[in-house]
């Protein structure tokens, strides 16, 4: 049944007139709006820190009742489920939601019209004592509309029907944040293990009501799943150590979205469009509620995407070899080859707690895999520089590596009886890694730092540094 609620989106509305049933056809319940980017030239707009909503579950003339224990429960509630809770795990707690939640009864039949409705239940709230100016964002729920209509971007939506869960209040509040309906790269020509992208592939634009696919990782995309990393760049629920524009040909590790190291690679696709290709790489969660074995958290997910004031994704489905496109990652051993862009993108490994891809990009020849068995090179040391004098305490270690690449740094003092210390952080996702160490006592330390990406370990690469007396 959650399935078959979830197609019924916002392009029809059932409208109850008069004791009638007539039906009101909407061409696209994203309403676009003039509203800019907040600073030009960066394309972002971020929505963080709490954010106060009223929401008014609205009665026109002859409407039913609503359930509001089960309206709380899919929007106000902090239970799983809940599109509060959805956007606390989106944003990993970058944003969270505070709700007023108002009854509105009004003595005429539902207008059918975005903007009518919104004037008729803000002039209700108004007699009510509440404005709807001292909130930032105005949400109607109402038993006559299945769907909804939400600004693109803006502060404004409608939900309808009896309640879907997170999915639709997702989708719509998706739009409100500025994120646009997407398409699906399927079919596309498959030589062995290289899938050839986009310009080999058709084109499929998810549509309510029907069995065509969806991306199930994009909620504004017919999907169910919690909003994909690019959005939460835009949305400024990743920071700069989380995401990065991949500028040179390399080897790269994905954490796991919503949990430690770089959430986001992004791969420019200078003068094309769609303009970037978006890496993510996922594992099971309350809403992305696929099993462990699933392709989907094994593989890297890829997206062509555009993104100024708006953004449109489309997701690549990379097992074109399949009947379905539920199966869209890019699996170890498999390579996406963008010949346009002059760019190539091989999944060399997942685990547990990340992916590990090698990416070429100006058409340079591919970097080779890790190999197991055979060391990785040692990252860099910055600091402390060979041969520094003596520092005082915190000592920082800072250095460069494999983008999101694991690092162990372990040191001891240069005396007899002396015990090893490990520290261990995460490079960031332009491969930059600082670990402080405690405060020590004065003397002369030997350290050696190593990173692993994956099954892969590096050669150690050593360094002599004092703390000052």
């Amino acid at each position: 049944m959650k399935l078959k609620a979830a197609l019924l989106w916002a392009c029809m509305i059932v409208v109850q007139v008069a004791g009638a049933q007539s039906k009101h056809q909407m061409n696209d319940d994203a309403i676009p709006t003039n509203l800019p980017l907040p600073q030009a030239g960066v394309n972002q707009r971020p929505v963080v820190g709490e954010r106060k909503v009223l929401l008014v579950a609205t009665h026109w003339q002859g409407s039913g009742e609503i359930d509001m224990q089960k309206l709380y429960a899919e929007t106000a509630s902090e239970q799983p489920g809940s599109i509060g809770d959805y956007i606390r795990q989106a944003s990993m707690g970058k944003l969270t939601l505070k709700w007023t939640t108002l009854t509105a009864r009004i003595a005429e039949p539902y207008p059918g019209n975005f903007n009518i409705t919104m004037q008729r239940v803000m002039e209700a709230a108004k007699q009510q004592g509440y404005d709807p100016k001292l909130y930032d964002y105005f949400f109607i729920f109402m038993r006559e509309a299945i769907g909804g209509e939400a600004q693109m971007p803006g502060n404004r939506l409608i939900v309808g029907g009896s309640g879907y869960g997170h999915f639709i209040w997702a989708h719509e509040f998706g739009h409100n944040l500025g994120f646009n309906h997407g398409k699906i790269y399927t079919k596309c020509r498959q030589t062995n293990d290289t899938v050839f992208a986009p310009d080999h592939c058709e084109v499929i634009n998810p549509i309510p009501y029907t069995k065509t696919p969806t991306d199930s990782g994009d909620p504004v995309n017919s999907g169910m799943g919690l909003f994909p990393a690019n959005y939460r760049w835009y949305a400024g629920w990743l920071d700069k150590s989380q995401a990065a524009v991949i500028e040179r040909s390399g080897l790269y590790r994905l954490g796991v979205l919503g949990q430690s190291g770089p959430q986001l690679y992004l791969i420019n696709r200078t003068g094309l469009t769609p303009s970037q290709i978006a890496l993510e790489f996922r594992k099971p969660t309350h809403y992305d509620n696929f099993p462990p074995t699933d392709n989907r958290a094994n593989g890297v997910w890829v997206r062509y995407t555009t993104t100024d004031r708006v953004v449109t994704n489309i997701q690549l489905d990379a097992t074109p070899e399949s009947a379905t496109t539920v199966d869209p990652a890019l699996q170890p051993g498999k390579v996406l080859k963008d010949d346009t862009a002059g760019i190539t993108v091989r999944v060399c490994t997942t685990s547990a707690d990340g992916a590990t891809v090698a990416i070429a990009i100006n058409g340079e020849t591919s970097p080779p895999c890790p190999v197991i068995g055979l060391p990785l090179l040692p990252p860099g040391i910055q600091t402390p520089a060979s041969g520094a004098p003596a520092t005082p305490n915190p000592v920082t270690f800072q250095g460069t590596s494999i983008p999101g690449a694991g690092i162990t740094l372990s040191y001891t003092m240069s005396s007899k009886n002396s015990k090893s210390s490990i520290e261990t952080t995460t490079a960031d996702a332009t491969g930059v890694w600082r670990i402080t160490l405690p405060s020590l006592p004065p003397g002369i330390f030997n350290a050696g730092v190593i990173q692993e990406a994956g099954n892969s370990t590096s050669l150690i690469n050593f360094r002599w540094f004092e703390v000052a007396r």
